[in-house]
């Protein structure tokens, strides 16, 4: 995240290599050699169209033939919710190209069967979990078996399950432009330990938000050794985030024009935030603050809609350092660092700021 810090980077004695996605802000004075690689510089949307991993995969192929990296690339479009559009798609076509990738017809969902699937989907969110008798009788009624694996569905149960999902959740009152992130075309990475573009996305991220670097890291390497243990870190942190959204899913408060949630030593903010703002608080932008200690870390988001008119990365930034913490990020995702004691300061501006963006 260093094009976001120019103080910080400006202080380092040593030689810099930034590669990074979000908005560049501020001048750096580099003391010795820097290396600043970043879409924006170049006139391409950091926020939508290419992610750190995109950046990392291209420097990698400036320094030798790393082209079999090209699946990774895609884990971080993914995770970071991106259009597979502009540089994106340019990597795309080209490790469909050279046979790393396929593209097929069909939902993007997790791997395994379909009960354990739809009941664990945190994208899209279908609030199955916990819910027995309710997800039995969606199979039911769009007549395909839970016990069957996902990935061997008839093209028909296959389109029969798609449109249950959508009706779901139009009934949730979702942003309807999920709808075409996970129907349609689905990712295949066919050198990596998971072809399953989704799912390794997911358990890569697990394991960096639960601190298992190594473990992550051995995945992307293609050490089959670490698959199971990073299945395992994955499934836990599933089951910690659905709790987590249905406990706190009806204490979301509201601003005049944001809605925010403040927790206690919460396990994780981001994955919360999106998971709401997307599904369950579409109408304004959301903030989450979790008080750890002697720091708040707060994670905003928004959709897409809203994020034509506010953004949120610069909201986080002018309203982090207001109350002397930081913040930055992009348009729909955003985050700060702030003292603990200044979390209703920084609500109130931010809340301040976004009516001013909105016109409220």
């Amino acid at each position: 995240m260093g094009s976001g810090y120019p103080d910080v980077i400006s202080n380092i004695e040593a030689d810099i290599v930034i590669l990074d996605h979000h908005m560049p802000v501020g001048t750096i004075s580099q003391k010795k050699k820097l290396v600043h690689v970043n879409p924006h510089l170049f006139g391409i949307d950091g926020s939508y169209e290419l992610s750190a991993s995109g950046v990392s995969y291209i420097v990698a192929n400036e320094l030798g033939n790393n082209k079999d990296l090209v699946g990774l690339s895609v884990l971080g479009m993914i995770g970071d919710k991106q259009k597979f559009t502009g540089a994106n798609l340019d990597i795309i076509n080209e490790g469909v190209s050279m046979g790393y990738i396929e593209r097929v017809n069909g939902i993007n969902l997790y791997s395994g069967k379909v009960k354990d699937v739809l009941m664990m989907s945190t994208e899209p969110y279908l609030d199955f979990y916990g819910k027995d008798d309710e997800l039995n009788s969606f199979l039911e009624s769009i007549k395909v078996s839970g016990d069957k694996e996902i990935d061997e569905l008839s093209h028909e149960e296959v389109s029969r399950l798609a449109n249950g999902i959508v009706l779901r959740l139009l009934k949730l009152g979702i942003y309807e432009g999920i709808i075409d992130e996970f129907i349609g075309k689905k990712i295949i990475l066919k050198k990596e330990l998971l072809p399953n573009a989704v799912m390794l996305a997911d358990i890569v991220n697990a394991c960096g938000r639960a601190s298992a670097y190594s473990i992550g890291f051995a995945i992307c390497m293609r050490d089959s050794n670490y698959l199971e243990k990073g299945l395992s870190i994955w499934k836990k942190f599933q089951v910690e985030l659905l709790e987590e959204i249905q406990r706190r899913k009806d204490e979301i408060k509201s601003g005049k024009c944001i809605k925010y949630l403040v927790l206690n030593d919460a396990p994780s903010t981001g994955p919360i935030a999106t998971i709401l703002s997307r599904y369950i608080h579409t109408d304004k932008p959301l903030v989450v603050v979790n008080i750890k200690k002697n720091l708040a870390k707060v994670s905003s988001r928004a959709t897409m809609k809203i994020a034509e008119k506010v953004n949120l990365g610069e909201v986080m930034r002018v309203s982090a350092e207001k109350v002397g913490g930081r913040g930055g990020g992009h348009k729909v995702a955003a985050g700060a660092n702030i003292p603990p004691e200044k979390v209703d300061d920084f609500l109130k501006e931010v809340d301040k700021l976004c009516c001013a963006a909105l016109g409220s």
